[in-house]
């Protein structure tokens, strides 16, 4: 859960599985608002003029233990209503859910690559690389912006409503 919207110093590291799970989704859609915020000054930067990747790449990292910790909990807490309640309704949210992998290799792999080239100063912002990674980082939110979109319009109403269902 995030505490402090500006600062990973904040994140709750343990999943809290008393939360109610109507509470949890309008928590996490309040997250999705957050990192949104986020992603349009990776764009205003990233886009602008000066296209300055290195600033794109700081603001992306200062968020990734938070989306991390984001995926995680839905994992474990939506993952498990869904498989226990919806089993029969679950084929196209796990599929949802899968696209967490993706997420997390582009935080852990792909940022990490574009920032160890730009900390090397190995490109100039007009080389083919730097447009790969301009594009690399535009195509990631764009992504994660249409993740958050399936997980608001498929996954969070089927876990409510098979919440909801009697036992």
């Amino acid at each position: 859960m995030i505490e402090n919207r500006s600062s990973n110093n904040n994140i709750r590291k343990r999943i809290n599985f008393d939360e109610p799970i109507g509470d949890m989704i309008e928590r996490l859609k309040s997250e999705h608002h957050i990192f949104e915020t986020k992603f349009q000054e990776v764009e205003s930067v990233i886009n602008n003029n000066d296209k300055n990747i290195v600033h794109a790449t700081k603001i992306i990292r200062s968020m990734s233990e938070s989306i991390i910790h984001h995926a995680v909990e839905e994992e474990a807490r939506l993952l498990r209503v869904i498989m226990h309640k919806a089993k029969d309704e679950s084929s196209e949210s796990i599929k949802i859910m899968q696209e967490h992998n993706w997420v997390i290799n582009f935080l852990k792999n792909k940022l990490t690559e574009i920032e160890n080239r730009k900390n090397l100063d190995l490109e100039s912002s007009s080389s083919l690389k730097h447009n790969e990674d301009t594009q690399s980082i535009n195509e990631f939110i764009s992504n994660l912006r249409n993740h958050f979109r399936e997980e608001e319009q498929i996954v969070f109403p089927l876990v409510l409503r098979a919440e909801n269902k009697s036992p």
